[in-house]
């Protein structure tokens, strides 16, 4: 029997609501050759590399505070199995900080592999800050795709700029 109903993605996870062409871009390699994203051509960047990681760090210096946001794509060197119990980890360690509250999380998939999502938001006196954790297995390693939304402003745009930049992830055998 087959089923017309598409797998789960981080699409419905992170909400984009408007079209939002995303320019002025580059593709960007991480310092191990393991994988490859496509982030602003002008933006601030950071590549970092050990025996366990490697990763890229980037953020639009050019915007102010309350409407950037920052990327971090990382390559750990171990297995994790997702699954209901490691969705239930994850969400008692967001949830263990004070004021911090649960957007919407999912067991997903990315290019046929097993991924878990969390999309979240952290309110203090001053601000609110949105995080997303993407988690995606890969036999002998993980991803962690995060994004750190500082404030409300541009808040729509941001998100489909970040969700633009996580399908953009090309994983290199």
């Amino acid at each position: 029997m087959f089923s017309c109903k598409n797998e789960p993605s981080i699409n419905d996870v992170i909400s984009c609501t408007s079209d939002v062409d995303f320019h002025h871009s580059k593709i960007i390699r991480d310092a191990k050759n393991n994988f490859e994203i496509n982030l602003g051509k002008h933006w601030k960047r950071e590549l970092y590399f050990d025996d366990y990681q490697s990763r890229i760090y980037a953020a639009d210096t050019t915007r102010n505070f309350s409407s950037s946001f920052i990327i971090d794509v990382t390559r750990f060197k171990g297995k994790i199995i997702i699954e209901e119990a490691f969705k239930n980890k994850i969400t008692t360690q967001v949830l263990a900080t004070t004021k911090t509250y649960i957007i919407q999380n999912s067991i997903i998939k990315f290019n046929d592999q097993p991924a878990y999502a969390i999309y979240y938001f952290h309110k203090n006196e001053e601000q609110v800050t949105y995080n997303i954790q993407y988690y995606i297995a890969d036999q002998e390693h993980y991803y962690l795709l995060s994004a750190q939304i500082n404030g409300s402003q541009n808040f729509t745009k941001n998100n489909c700029e970040i969700l633009q930049i996580f399908n953009s992830l090309k994983i290199i055998p």
